[in-house]
């Protein structure tokens, strides 16, 4: 019984820890809500982006097609619109990430 029950917790522990690791992402800083609309970057987008996260919306990273909600908001405040590269935990099973890095790519010489 207890091996049945050790087995059950170590699998489950492992489950866990491969749904959120360590990742480094690139893509757009977008509101939740109208994700990939705003993904050009314009004046327009960007204005459309603050006016949504003012109201609730939360912001987001756009990679590709996926969406992950930032959980710590504050360190993409001021990026809305903008092509970052993110370093942070991702949670695949729960589409999110928690930034602990953000830059503006490197321009390609």
């Amino acid at each position: 019984m207890r091996r049945t029950l050790a087995l059950s917790l170590l699998l489950v522990l492992t489950f866990s820890a491969s749904m959120v690791m360590a990742s480094k992402l690139t893509g757009v800083i977008v509101g939740d809500k109208c994700g990939a609309k705003h993904k050009a970057g314009t004046e327009a987008d960007i204005a459309c982006i603050k006016s949504c996260v003012a109201k609730g919306a939360k912001l987001a990273l756009l990679v590709g097609d996926e969406l992950y909600v930032i959980t710590n908001q504050e360190k993409a405040t001021g990026h809305e619109g903008h092509q970052v590269v993110v370093e942070g935990k991702e949670d695949k099973a729960a589409k999110t990430i928690t930034i602990s890095k953000i830059e503006m790519p490197k321009e390609k010489k």
